[in-house]
């Protein structure tokens, strides 16, 4: 079984841990501001060194698929070498340990998407929910919704440069992600801004993250400044019945720092497959 650590070494040697996720406002802040708004801010994520490594990463990766006018890349290949600094953002056991609050444990990551939008770029994504109806097996209920059960989905959302409304940034509803609205939600059904209040910005400096309940009202706005706005995420789902079956094991694994508490598995074969994959998951499971 092959296994990684994704270690640094400083000048005299020693063994540096890069943990990336500062959790200045510990988790249950942040268990307390998803359950209310559907969103929370992690205003230190990314140390500086770090976003620099990613943001090269990316633009190894995106460069020609912005020559051909795409935007995202979506599957990463999660064994290529251009993947490395963005796995290892995963690695820090107090963002996996929110992670398992909220998703319980095991949980799995379907994929790894690099959005950039180019200045002046005109696309939009409009209001919507990310319902996770296929593919994981996870099914949402109105009465799960409405009591805010965990676990349940999560995404990670983490800006490589100014994310605000000028530069394409995204939008969210507060509060609305206790109702099954739909897919594609029609701006009326949550702007009503005398019952709902107006939407939020969701304003994240670069190496900042976000975390938001899928089921929060969110867009994205067309990039209208003269600046870049790249950006990637990580979407996470609970275990499931029909996960369990399709399984793989003995395939290669990464352990968390700082201690191993947590250590993530490639969950099959076409996890690693070379080519292009919409889904590559990944299972993360505690090892006490």
């Amino acid at each position: 079984m092959a296994h990684d650590a994704l270690r640094q070494s400083n000048s005299e040697g020693e063994e540096v841990l890069d943990l990336n996720f500062c959790a200045e406002c510990g988790t249950e802040s942040y268990l307390d501001n998803l359950q209310c708004d559907g969103y929370c801010i992690l205003s230190s994520f990314l140390r500086r060194h770090h976003l620099e490594e990613i943001r090269d990463a990316f633009d190894s990766r995106m460069q020609h698929l912005l020559a051909d006018n795409m935007e995202v890349d979506l599957g990463v290949n999660w064994s290529e070498t251009s993947a490395e600094p963005f796995l290892r953002t995963l690695l820090d056991e107090r963002l996996l340990r929110l992670l398992g609050e909220i998703c319980g444990l095991p949980f799995v990551a379907m994929r790894l998407e690099l959005f950039e939008k180019m200045p002046g770029s005109k696309t939009i994504i409009p209001w919507h929910q990310d319902t996770y109806t296929t593919h994981v097996g996870f099914k949402w209920t109105a009465e799960d919704a409405a009591a805010g059960a965990r676990p349940h989905p999560i995404t990670l959302w983490v800006a490589l440069d100014d994310a605000t409304a000028e530069t394409g940034g995204m939008q969210m509803v507060p509060g609305r992600h206790h109702e099954l609205i739909g897919g594609v939600v029609p701006p009326l059904a949550i702007l009503d801004a005398a019952v709902h209040g107006e939407a939020f910005e969701y304003k994240l400096a670069p190496g900042q993250a976000g975390l938001h309940h899928p089921l929060t009202p969110h867009r994205s706005l067309p990039n209208l400044s003269r600046h870049r706005r790249r950006a990637f995420l990580v979407r996470f789902v609970p275990w499931s019945a029909s996960l369990e079956r399709s399984r793989s094991h003995e395939l290669r694994t990464w352990s968390s720092r700082p201690c191993g508490h947590f250590q993530w598995q490639a969950f099959d074969e076409a996890s690693l497959a070379p080519g292009r994959s919409l889904n590559r998951l990944l299972v993360c499971s505690k090892t006490e």
